[in-house]
C-alpha cells in the first residue's frame, strides 16, 4: 500500500511540475494591463518613447494659442468671454494631453514613468476644470490676479509634476541615445 502511495504521490508531484513548467515557458497568462490598444506591448523602451514624442508635440502645438487667450483675457481687466474662451482652449489641452498619454502603452521598464507622466496629467484635466470653473465664476481682473488663482487650485504644483514624469522621460531617451524632444514645457 506504502508503495501505491508513493508512486501516485509521485505521479501528481511530476504533473504538476510539468504543468508549471509548460506555463513557465509559455509565459501564463501575464495580463497585467500594460498591453496597447492591438494587444501588444512596445518590444523596447525606443518604441514608447519615440511614440511619446510627437503625441506630445502635437498636444503641445496648442500653448502658442494658449498664451494669445491668456494675455487676452487678463492683461485688460475682467472680460468674461474671453476668460470663458480661455477656460475652455486650458481644458481642450489637458484633455488631448491626458488621451495622447492614455493612447499609449510602454514597454515594461516604463511603466512606472509611463504612470507618473499620466497620473500629472489626469491632475491636469481637474485642475483645467476647476480653473475653467473659477473662471465663469469671477474672472481675474489681471495676469497677477489669474497667477494667484492658478497657484490657489495647486497649477504651480501640477504642473511641476507633469514637468518632472516628462523629464524622467526625456533623461531615458537621452540616455538610451534616442534623439527626441518630449518638450518637456512647464
Amino acid at each position: 500500500m506504502t508503495s501505491i502511495v508513493k508512486t501516485s504521490t509521485a505521479l501528481w508531484l511530476g504533473l504538476i511540475a510539468v504543468i508549471v513548467l509548460t506555463l513557465a515557458a509559455c509565459g501564463g497568462d501575464d495580463d497585467d494591463g500594460a498591453s496597447g490598444p492591438n494587444g501588444a506591448s512596445p518590444a523596447t523602451e525606443a518604441a514608447y518613447l519615440e511614440a511619446l514624442a510627437p503625441a506630445l508635440q502635437a498636444v503641445n502645438a496648442q500653448l502658442e494659442g494658449l498664451g494669445e487667450l491668456r494675455a487676452a483675457a487678463f492683461d485688460d481687466g475682467p472680460d468674461p468671454a474671453a476668460a470663458d474662451a480661455y477656460g475652455a482652449a486650458y481644458e481642450t489641452f489637458a484633455l488631448e494631453r491626458l488621451a495622447a498619454i492614455e493612447a499609449l502603452t510602454p514597454n515594461e521598464s516604463l511603466i512606472g514613468e509611463h504612470q507618473a507622466l499620466l497620473s500629472a496629467a489626469s491632475d491636469g484635466v481637474v485642475l483645467a476644470e476647476d480653473l475653467r470653473a473659477k473662471l465663469g465664476e469671477s474672472p481675474p481682473a489681471s495676469e497677477v490676479e489669474f497667477l494667484a488663482l492658478f497657484g490657489d487650485l495647486d497649477g504651480a504644483t501640477i504642473t511641476s509634476r507633469f514637468h518632472d514624469a516628462c523629464t524622467a522621460l526625456q533623461s531615458d531617451a537621452t540616455s538610451g541615445g534616442l534623439d527626441i524632444d518630449l518638450q518637456c514645457l512647464l
